[in-house]
């Protein structure tokens, strides 16, 4: 739920793309609808610095979850942590994607960026071109990657991954379920804990009490 309410908030009337391609994660990707949710969410909240409209960021954001999955698969990783790392190497970390052969140095992102025509040769870049670069350039030392999940979904170690995700995806339904129950009885409970601590109170201070007697006159 919280997931989704951050995909709405970041990609406003384009959400819905994303929380389509969220819906079919678990069997497509090996990964769970949250944590899709909350990847693409991620994703968006950084690409939103370059200033492109919402459509293009939720794509840009769909492709890098795609991307996780297809890269874990690749070199036999968990999905969650490839995410983690492709989010670093957006944000600006070169080492957590160098093993898998995505090159984010300062000077390959200077050159991207004159090449993608973001800005001159020897120009400053601003922190939106540096996002678009090390986006483009994830994209492109990534290729021989693109697809792995699909090609090998049939062996053990990808059907595992869906089997796990269609599990979570279970769990969270029977959740949903359960939230009209849960959502008051918790608020009722947590109005009544300050009464309930009031009258535990004197008995937790009478415990107290004679468990320092006991200490002081014990020989």
């Amino acid at each position: 739920e919280e997931s989704q309410n951050k995909v709405n908030v970041v990609f406003g009337a384009s959400s819905q793309a994303v929380s389509d391609f969220a819906k079919t994660a678990a069997s497509d990707l090996g990964i769970a609808r949250a944590e899709a949710l909350e990847a693409a969410g991620n994703f968006g909240n950084m690409l939103n610095t370059v200033g492109l409209l919402p459509a293009e960021t939720a794509k840009m954001s769909n492709e890098l979850v795609q991307l996780a999955a297809d890269m874990a698969s690749f070199n036999n990783q968990d999905p969650s942590e490839m995410l983690q790392k492709l989010a670093s190497g957006l944000a600006g970390e070169a080492e957590p994607l160098r093993r898998f052969g995505v090159l984010l140095s300062e000077n390959e992102v200077k050159l991207e960026a004159v090449r993608m025509g973001l800005a001159g040769t020897g120009q400053a870049l601003t922190e939106a071109q540096k996002v678009q670069a090390r986006y483009s350039l994830i994209l492109k030392q990534s290729t021989v990657q693109h697809g792995d999940f699909a090609r090998t979904s049939g062996g053990m170690a990808n059907s595992m991954r869906i089997l796990r995700a269609q599990l979570t995806d279970a769990a969270a339904t029977v959740g949903a379920e359960l939230l009209p129950v849960l959502v008051p009885l918790v608020k009722q409970l947590g109005e009544a804990l300050p009464d309930a601590v009031k009258k535990v109170m004197p008995w937790v201070k009478d415990l107290v009490a004679g468990f320092s007697w006991f200490v002081e006159t014990k020989p």
